[in-house]
């Protein structure tokens, strides 16, 4: 069974970043999807996630993904992904879901791009 850590690590109004770890599958992707509810039900709109720490994501996590996408911008913000690994990142590339993300090296580029 897959392992999914999702925490919360830094916020202010207009953002929330969360550290996701571990794999996101059938068996975790409702923790994903709840944590994002969780994030726009406060009215956040533009939201960091750090990959750093995950090592596998399937195609219900990017339709999670792309799905929240769209509704963040609908409200002027985004996702922005951080620290993507090949591997995972080859997932989107697949699927031609780059286009719904910006992809970044660090939190602080990430948190400046959303800000504009």
């Amino acid at each position: 069974m897959a392992i999914l850590n999702i925490d919360e690590v830094a916020s202010d109004k207009t953002w929330v970043q969360l550290n996701v770890s571990g794999e996101i599958d059938l068996d975790t992707v409702n923790s994903l999807r709840s944590r994002l509810e969780e994030v726009e039900g406060r009215g956040i709109h533009r939201l960091i996630l750090d990959f750093t720490e995950t090592s596998y994501v399937n195609s219900s996590a990017l339709a999670v993904l792309v799905k929240f996408a769209e509704r963040f911008r609908e409200h002027e913000g985004g996702i922005a992904l951080v620290q993507v690994n090949q591997r995972v990142k080859l997932v989107f590339e697949m699927l031609g879901l780059l286009v719904f993300f910006k992809f970044f090296d660090s939190v602080d580029a990430a948190k400046a791009a959303l800000s504009e």
